[in-house]
């Protein structure tokens, strides 16, 4: 029961603060149309998904960390999903910061704006899985998935005739 109401909390606090957010991206967008400055409007767009995906990891992550499970960072997972995600997330923002116009061209920057402008899916769903596998990369103690497949790959070797 003691899980449950923990579970249900950060529910909670996760529900308040997605409609807090919701209501200052509203409050950002009225502004970039009054003031035709859209940076911080899209900055805010690609970081705060990354805040909500550390959020959905956060209370198990903090159980592990209680528990002292935590020993180590998995960088195979973190370099395989995460950094992907950053990448799209860095290319939403680096066309409207200044050094953006000097790394892209006209056609490079019209290809990233038809892909990542004409809506906010593409940086919510790499916001949430950045931030979700930021925390997630932290290795628990328990058995991991390298150790798995290693002690498969020595039971196939075992049994595979030598010769």
């Amino acid at each position: 029961m003691k899980r449950f109401f923990y579970y249900f909390i950060w529910s909670i606090a996760i529900i308040f603060i997605v409609y807090a957010g919701l209501q200052l991206q509203q409050v950002l967008d009225e502004r970039a149309a009054a003031a035709f400055n859209p940076t911080p409007l899209w900055i805010y767009v690609v970081i705060f998904p990354v805040i909500i995906g550390l959020l959905l990891r956060t209370p198990k992550f903090m159980l592990e960390r209680k528990e002292s499970r935590i020993g180590g960072f998995d960088w195979s997972k973190f370099l395989a999903v995460g950094v992907p995600a950053f990448i799209v997330l860095a290319l939403s923002i680096l066309p409207l910061l200044p050094i953006g116009n000097l790394i892209f061209s006209d056609e490079i920057y019209i290809q990233i704006d038809m892909l990542l402008f004409s809506s906010t899916t593409a940086q919510t769903i790499a916001g949430l899985v950045f931030g979700y596998t930021l925390l997630d990369s932290f290795k628990s103690e328990e058995r991991g998935f390298q150790e798995s497949t290693s002690d498969l790959f020595n039971a196939v070797m075992k049994f595979t005739p030598k010769g």
